[in-house]
């Protein structure tokens, strides 16, 4: 069942990710918008995600999570490939706000699924689903870029129908395997609390406040929306470094997290989730803060890309296995998944903002980073402060 549940994962994880490379081409050249407008495209699908918070909870309690992940991949497959059609831009973002809905439902199943897979320690596995997801989303965006090359000029929308496919094959894989996925949670039900009470510190993670768990989704993804979009452009416009080793360097944090996410998970289940939560978090808020300082010395600047993936690694599988703590359900993973997505609009909308009213100065952008890492820092004393109080 998990190595499944990780397929659809990866799966999952490809439709959106592949509009990223030639989103320029999808909404600027395609309908004449503005690049702010095309911006918009990407978070306008937070408004369908939000609202999926509350179809999943009247549906819970009716549809078992299999049945509702097959209804889901197959609903966001539709809309994706609506998507091709001209309709204009505001039916296509009518049905992109639409597809939020089926693509935070199937987040939110899967990784139900994966939290309740009886094999593994709970923190380990998912991490390996972390790993994985992220591996999506690198994947999808490299594949759309190599698609859109390969199909030629004026075929990007061949995206749309990969993207299409790619959510199709979720509920094709889920249909024909639906007995398999079902007999695992069903043992899992077999299973003491908290996947026999080792593999987070039970009583410690449960101390901590849902909201708190909320917060640590949106901080995250914020802070990852700041160092795609605001880094770069600071390293662009303030430091002798080509496009090659802006892109190689910006990567690096990134590639880390993907990669360490599974040993962070492992070494999660070792030393206690909330505690590798707080000491990463920790290291994660100082090293995010250091970046702009360091830009002038590649070498150092490197070293602090560095340590920031090691430490972000455990961000994900961490706040993941707390989510399943305070709220196994899917509601609580759809709610997981949109408070991420809210962050990262977050992270992308308000440095522009920022640097709107203050100026593109050098220190407009060192003020944004150091601000989203002081606030990254603040919901990791929330953590500290709440699970203290409910001790």
């Amino acid at each position: 069942m998990q190595r499944l549940v990780c397929l659809l994962i990866f799966l999952s994880a490809l439709p959106d990710a592949m509009v990223v490379p030639v989103l320029k081409d999808l909404c600027v050249d395609r309908y004449g918008v503005t690049r702010t407008q095309a911006q918009a495209f990407l978070l306008v699908n937070l408004l369908g995600a939000a609202a999926a918070i509350g179809v999943v909870a009247r549906l819970q309690r009716s549809v078992e999570p299999v049945r509702l992940l097959i209804a889901a991949s197959l609903l966001d497959a539709l809309l994706i490939a609506c998507l091709w059609l001209p309709l204009g831009w505001p039916g296509t973002m009518a049905v992109r706000a639409l597809e939020g809905v089926p693509d935070a439902i199937t987040f939110g199943v899967l990784m139900q699924l994966l939290g309740r897979s009886v094999r593994g320690s709970l923190a380990g596995r998912l991490g390996l689903g972390s790993m994985v997801l992220l591996g999506g989303v690198g994947c999808g965006m490299a594949l759309g870029g190599l698609a859109a090359k390969l199909m030629g000029p004026g075929s990007e929308r061949v995206v749309f129908v990969l993207g299409a496919s790619s959510s199709a094959l979720v509920a094709v894989l889920a249909t024909a395997c639906h007995g398999s996925l079902q007999a695992g949670l069903d043992a899992h039900q077999d299973l003491p609390t908290g996947d026999g009470g080792r593999s987070i510190g039970l009583h410690a993670a449960r101390a901590v406040p849902a909201w708190v768990v909320l917060a640590m989704a949106f901080v995250d993804r914020a802070t990852g929306g700041v160092l795609t979009g605001t880094l770069s452009l600071f390293l662009a416009g303030f430091f002798p470094y080509d496009a090659g080793e802006r892109g190689w360097m910006v990567g690096l944090p990134l590639l880390a997290m993907a990669v360490g996410a599974w040993p962070a998970g492992v070494i999660a289940n070792r030393f206690g989730t909330l505690r590798v939560r707080l000491w990463a978090g920790a290291m994660y808020a100082i090293a995010l803060a250091a970046v702009p300082f360091v830009g002038d010395s590649q070498p150092a600047l490197v070293g602090v890309l560095a340590v920031l993936g090691l430490a972000g690694a455990a961000l994900l599988p961490t706040s993941l296995a707390l989510e399943h703590a305070v709220d196994r359900g899917a509601v609580g993973f759809t709610a997981f998944a949109t408070s991420g997505g809210v962050g990262y609009a977050s992270g992308a909308v308000i440095p522009v903002m920022v640097l709107g009213v203050a100026g593109d100065a050098a220190s407009s952008y060192q003020g944004i980073i150091v601000g989203f890492a002081l606030l990254h820092a603040a919901v990791t004393c929330c953590a500290i402060a709440g699970s203290r109080s409910r001790a």
